[in-house]
């Protein structure tokens, strides 16, 4: 009989996994399949590499999940995973010229538009536009961390674990991408109000 993993913890689905369950399998690719190609795809905006990736990615956690650690969070564990294997193939399709340095300076192929969560309705079309634009013209590694800090809704130590950098570093990319946002936007009490409506958003201490 098919497990149903409906109200089920994260946790308590990866211990499944790690046991062996086929249905936690299955239902950690259905969840998380097209959301990590989605963040792949901005990485390096190659369809077969990142849906090899993806695949290969899978693999090895099926081959070596008895092995696995803890976590209770799939997504971030798969993202830092997904990561690791882009880069990895990369590097060697550079016969090893593509070191992480390398990676982090990768322009992050992300798309801000007009349907995401950041648009708020009392915004008019021009502010809309500053901010989408904005948004747009930040630098690779700010982009990268503001979509998995606001979009992807995880924590600044998870953001930091997946771009490979420390924790302080993280709230260093993303404050300063603000800052940067509220230079560029005409309004910058506006966009302070606009960011705290963001899932997942805290000030630091």
């Amino acid at each position: 009989m098919r497990q149903d993993y409906f109200g089920k913890t994260e946790w308590e689905i990866w211990q499944d996994f790690r046991e062996g369950s086929r249905d936690a399998y299955a239902h950690m690719y259905a969840t998380y399949a097209s959301v990590l190609y989605n963040y792949g795809y901005k990485i390096v905006p190659d369809q077969t590499l990142v849906e090899d990736c993806i695949q290969d990615l899978f693999e090895h956690l099926l081959k070596s999940r008895r092995n696995l650690g803890d976590t209770d969070s799939i997504k971030f564990y798969l993202f830092k995973a997904l990561r690791r294997e882009i880069t990895g193939k990369l590097n060697r399709a550079h016969k090893g010229a593509f070191a992480a340095a390398d990676a982090a300076d990768t322009d992050f192929q992300v798309v801000f538009s007009y349907e995401t969560s950041l648009m708020e309705e009392e915004l008019s079309r021009e502010r809309q536009e500053s901010l989408v634009k904005a948004l747009n013209d930040l630098p690779a590694r700010q982009k990268e961390a503001v979509f998995l800090r606001f979009y992807d809704n995880l924590s600044y130590e998870q953001v930091a674990a997946i771009m490979g950098i420390d924790t302080h570093s993280a709230y260093k990319i993303i404050y300063k991408a603000i800052a940067s946002l509220q230079k560029r936007m005409a309004c910058a009490l506006g966009l302070a109000l606009l960011l705290t409506q963001l899932p997942g958003w805290s000030n630091p201490a």
